[in-house]
Formats: C-alpha cells, structure tokens, sequence
C-alpha cells in the first residue's frame, strides 16, 4: 500500500494543492502558518475522518466556501484505488470509493493505514489509558481482520449495560443476558490485544536492538479488570458484585473498555524515568514498530505522518530516530520549517521535497538533486 497522490481544495488555508507523493519520504518545508500542517492534516482526515487539532468539522472550511475536498489515490495489493471525502459546514459527510458512495470510514481506514507523530503525541505517555488503548487498537485493526467486528459487538453491548444502569436499579435477568455477552467478547478482546502487544514488543525490541536504555523498557497490558480474574465466569461474578456501585456511578468499571498499555523501566512508568528527549525517541520507536507489525502481519504499507520532527530534539537523538526510520518499509511524511533539519539524515533519492507557502504547495529541488 503506498498513497500515490492527494489532492485538497477549501481545507484550512489550502485552497487547491496537489502532490505525488515519493514511495519512501516526503518532506513538506514552509515557516509557521504556511499550510504544511493542514497537508497532513488533510491526509490524517481522510483515513480517519477526524482531524488531530480540532473537534469542530466547520473550523476545516474556508470561510468563503462551503465544503472541503480531500481525494487520494493510493495503491493496496497491485490496485489503485480513488478515495474521495467531503465535508460541508454543516457537518454532512460523503464518502466516495472508486466512484462509488460508500458509509462506513472503515473501508477508508483499511486502504489506508496512518499514524501520526506531533509535538502533541507525548499524550501517549502523559494522557489517560484511552490514549494507549487507540494506539495499539489502530494496530489490531490493520492486523487482525477478526478485531473490528468484535470491538463494534462488545460497545454495542457496553452501551446497552450502561443504558439499562442508569434506568434500573435491580440486577436482573436483561442484565445477566447482556452480562453473558459482555463476559465473552471482553475475554476475546483480550486476547485478540495480547497476541498484538506481543508482536508489538517483538518488533520493538528488533528495532531497538542496540540501543541499551529502549531495551531495559518492558510491556505490560492491563486487561481492563483484576489480574487474578482468568476465566468468563469470574469476571461475570464481578460485574454482579460490582452492580450497585456501578448503577451509582452510571457506567461499567471493568472490562476491555479500561485496557491500557504500561510501558516501564525497572518497574516504574517510562514517563517517570525518562527525559523528555528519551521519550520522544520511545514515541518513535514504538510508532515505527507498530508500522512494521502492519507491515508484515497485515500485508499492508502504513504511512506515517511526522510533524515538526526536530521539535524538542538534540542531533543525537534526531540521528537515533532516523537510524529507525533506515528500518520502516512505510512511506513518510515530514514537515519541517527547514530542509536542513531533515535531508542530511535521508540518502539522495529516497526523498521528494515540497515547499508550501500562504497554502499554495510547489515540488522542488536542493542540492543533491533530490526532486519529485
């Protein structure tokens, strides 16, 4: 899977730009402000149908317009395929799929796998378990065809429990029914998410193979509910316990909706013990683990999308990450205020760089001749 070009017109301050994309790394160069953002931005939107910066589809729209277009063609298993999305002011939303409307995102999501890197994504380490639970779910749902339909059935069935607390106030036998179900798809989420982590440890660990302080890092799933709970009937026991806090509360405390991932050294939190230049390497490397597990497990060809890269990094730390980068088979992208930041660490002809100003995007050349 690569993405061959994309195109967006009325997104942000890009009013109409186009670029075809190099198989292995793009650069996109421009001061603050100038749209080069927006152009990740606009690519993240299309795979996910949500933005990383806001919430609000109509701060998306130029103001003079009435609805942005974002339309890609990307290459999955020796075919091209045309993504095309719209979103107007009002929020309606059009998804078209070689020429054809389509209305589910995850037909988008599973052409074109993206994970994102922003001065923003220390939330990884710093925000709440829901944070870690999206990272290694994105993973699972390129990996294992089995994860979507489970993870839709068990929060259908989350919703309905948490429904019936908020209007009941005895455990009967629509909540033993709906307890039943909830018992089963938790305890095959969790293991669809321990065969993950476990091959996202793995990759890790052969990616960080020389560096000594990333190998001293263990992996630890919390399963969402007590460890000495191993079996369906256990944890079907607790949630009958654990009713009258719960219809107190409104929700449901345990199960797979509170996984999390805990990532340590000598039994503390990584975020804890490491500096912040540390972690932003840790932030690479398990971005581009995770690519690499897509990549060979999910025969497909994530794309990752870096922006401002040499934010909060000393040289050494800029060199250990891109002797990561040398290991991804995926396509990236990177935004960078200047090339110089960047191209010195990328072979000649592995590169296309793109420079973008007041939202208007142009390919060019440096030195060494690296050009789309």
């Amino acid at each position: 899977m690569s993405l061959l070009s994309v195109s967006a017109s009325q997104f942000r301050n890009l009013t109409a730009v186009s670029l075809s994309a190099h198989a292995q790394f793009n650069l996109i160069i421009g001061m603050n402000g100038s749209g080069k953002t927006s152009l990740l931005e606009a690519i993240y939107y299309l795979a996910h149908g949500r933005s990383f910066r806001t919430s609000r589809a109509q701060r998306l729209v130029q103001h003079d317009a009435e609805a942005f277009v974002i339309h890609a063609k990307v290459s999955a298993q020796q075919q091209v395929h045309s993504l095309g999305l719209q979103r107007d002011k009002q929020g309606e939303l059009v998804l078209r799929l070689n020429g054809a409307n389509v209305n589910r995102l995850a037909e988008f999501a599973s052409l074109l796998p993206v994970q994102l890197i922003t001065p923003d994504s220390f939330r990884l380490f710093f925000g709440g378990p829901k944070e870690r639970r999206q990272f290694f779910d994105m993973g699972l749902f390129h990996v294992e065809p089995a994860f979507f339909d489970s993870w839709l059935r068990f929060n259908k069935v989350l919703k309905q429990r948490n429904a019936l607390l908020k209007t009941s106030r005895q455990y009967d036998s629509q909540f033993e029914f709906w307890d039943q179900q909830f018992v089963l798809l938790a305890f095959e989420l969790q293991q669809l998410r321990l065969q993950y982590v476990s091959q996202l440890e793995a990759a890790f660990r052969q990616l960080t193979g020389s560096d000594e302080l990333m190998q001293q890092l263990s992996f630890q799933l919390q399963q969402g509910w007590p460890e000495k709970i191993s079996q369906p009937a256990e944890l079907l026991q607790l949630l009958q316990q654990s009713f009258s806090q719960d219809s107190r509360m409104g929700f449901t405390q345990y199960g797979p909706q509170k996984a999390d991932l805990k990532i340590k050294k000598d039994q503390w939190a990584a975020e804890e013990v490491l500096s912040r230049g540390q972690l932003k390497v840790l932030l690479f490397a398990l971005k581009i683990a995770q690519n690499n597990v897509i990549r060979d497990n999910g025969q497909k060809q994530p794309l990752l999308l870096i922006d401002d890269l040499a934010s909060e990094l000393d040289q050494e730390s800029t060199r250990q990450i891109f002797s990561y980068l040398r290991d991804i088979n995926s396509q990236v992208f990177i935004t960078a205020i200047n090339a110089e930041q960047v191209s010195p660490f990328i072979t000649a002809g592995q590169l296309a760089m793109f420079h973008v100003e007041h939202g208007q995007l142009t390919a060019r050349t440096d030195d060494d001749g690296r050009t789309t």
